[in-house]
């Protein structure tokens, strides 16, 4: 199964979060999971301010080193994500990730937390997007 990581799941898994731990050491057998260079930007920028530059470096490497499959952004993502961007007035780097996860044609983004998906996520049309612990409990063992 192909699904792409909003940033939420790798935050969350920094934080020790059982839902997000268990959804990437699936990664590293049954699932193939994507994330986008953008998210790496996001997930870098947000352990910098709370925690530091070398803390956000630490946790670059652990994603150099993980199963992940790392996406870049094309012409085509790009104007994709302007679309994407008015018509559900996300973040840039949001539609972005949203282009990406089009693009690769993942099944499912898997995203934040309640008010985050209800705030973000729950319209879109193009992927199915399901909440991290949803998706976590949909896993067998």
């Amino acid at each position: 199964m192909r699904v792409f990581l909003d940033t939420w799941v790798l935050v969350e898994r920094y934080k020790g979060s059982p839902g997000a731990i268990k959804v990437l050491e699936a990664a590293k057998g049954r699932l193939e999971a994507h994330i986008s260079h953008i998210t790496i930007a996001k997930l870098v920028n947000v352990i910098s301010r709370v925690f530091g530059e070398r803390e956000a470096l630490v946790q670059y490497a652990y994603l150099r080193r993980s199963p992940l499959v790392k996406d870049g952004t094309t012409e085509e993502i790009s104007r994709s994500a302007g679309i994407f961007k008015t018509k559900y007035r996300f973040s840039l780097a949001d539609a972005l990730i949203l282009a990406t996860a089009v693009d690769v044609r993942a099944e499912t983004l898997v995203t934040g937390g309640d008010r985050q998906y209800e705030e973000e996520w729950k319209d879109v049309k193009e992927i199915r997007t399901v909440k991290l612990q949803d998706f976590a409990r949909s896993l067998q063992p």
